[in-house]
């Protein structure tokens, strides 16, 4: 994908899922306390995943220390959460593990300090999950990535763990994610992306140079757009209600209890509130500007289509600035769906089949289609 968009010429944008865990296991690989325990946990996962005995007997010793029954989880190298998530599994399992290594042998014990070692891991690693699993969304853009890279420096630089090792793998992700994002705020399509996300704005930056290179920025933008804009009348903002065509299940997904990450986005990005004042196009870039964030869990194409009428060039600009995703995941989605589409049955399905298959699977669902 990276050499299909040099090849066309085309402005790219690295992928931010890949690059944050790059970092996390640039952390993880500093510590060399951290990789045998890590190395240890992915041994006794094996051990269950070959042997049906093994897991009956842990089901077993489950029931009886009266821990919750659940599968051992195996870290997979290619995605570096199932490393935090074979971390949260072991340590809620550690009680049935000891009691199972005791009477049966054949999986290494870890000691306590071991232990707490893994407890101040998935401390550390549950906020950078979060704001990976958010890149990784279909429905987020280009514009979270400074402020999520704002978030993630303000957790790590925040007093952690008391253990040395712990503060050196925290220090060395804090280093890795500074100099893996230090071009960002000098990239022209995130600072706009930001700026014109009404969730961040101007609150996420980090110096005020960037900021007034981003208020020129999209300045010159909005004087470009007023130059081609014609007399005809532009068409609304077209998406979906904010909650139109969720199911109960989803509604209730978005009604949660605040996390590490939102708190810290909060202080990050201050207050919110809500303004209705009409503006000329002379003045929308301040206007807009001076007014309160919005919640960050609001939809931001939802807020422009209801404010279009207030901000009708800033608008038109957050269409083309709020499209890049911050990472390739939803691209990859897609190519494995058209993946399981071609199979040894289907060899005569052409291309042009394919692609209408692929695109009814994505968008069949936005009108709530039941087959």
């Amino acid at each position: 994908m990276v050499k299909g968009m040099r090849l066309a010429e085309l402005p790219d944008l690295s992928c931010t899922a890949r690059t944050l865990q790059l970092i996390v296991n640039e952390g993880l690989s500093s510590q060399r306390a951290v990789l045998d325990i890590i190395a240890i946990l992915k041994s006794c996962a094996t051990h269950f995943g070959h042997s049906v005995l093994a897991k009956q007997r842990l089901r077993a010793i489950q029931e009886e220390v009266g821990v919750p029954v659940h599968n051992i989880i195996q870290a997979v190298p290619t995605r570096w959460n199932s490393t935090l998530h074979m971390l949260q599994r072991m340590y809620e399992q550690r009680r049935a593990l000891n009691v199972y290594a005791g009477e049966h042998g054949h999986i290494s014990c870890l000691s306590a300090t071991q232990w707490d070692i893994v407890c101040n891991l998935i401390d550390t690693l549950a906020p950078i999950e979060e704001v990976t699993m958010e890149m990784s969304n279909s429905e987020t853009s280009a514009a979270c990535i400074i402020p999520s890279v704002s978030v993630l420096k303000l957790m790590l630089r925040e007093e952690g763990p008391s253990s040395a090792g712990i503060k050196t793998l925290r220090k060395t992700m804090l280093d890795s994610l500074t100099r893996r994002f230090s071009k960002a705020e000098e990239t022209k399509i995130l600072v706009l992306a930001t700026l014109l996300d009404p969730r961040y704005k101007a609150r996420a930056f980090a110096s005020e140079e960037t900021l007034e290179k981003g208020k020129k920025w999209l300045k010159d933008e909005a004087e470009e757009f007023a130059k081609l804009r014609d007399d005809d009348p532009c068409p609304p903002l077209e998406g979906p209600e904010q909650d139109e065509g969720l199911d109960p299940e989803t509604k209730k997904q978005k009604i949660h209890q605040p996390t590490l990450v939102d708190t810290l986005y909060a202080r990050v990005l201050g207050a919110t509130a809500v303004s209705h004042e009409m503006y000329s196009f002379e003045t929308e870039p301040e206007c807009y500007l001076s007014e309160p964030v919005i919640e960050r869990s609001d939809m931001p194409l939802q807020w422009w289509q209801n404010n279009e009428t207030r901000f009708k060039t800033l608008a038109h600009l957050a269409k083309k600035f709020l499209c890049p995703p911050p990472s390739t995941v939803p691209s990859e989605r897609v190519f494995s769906e058209v993946g399981m589409l071609y199979e040894a049955r289907r060899s005569r399905l052409t291309g042009h089949h394919a692609h209408q298959l692929c695109f009814l699977h994505y968008n069949l669902r936005l009108l709530n289609f039941e087959y």
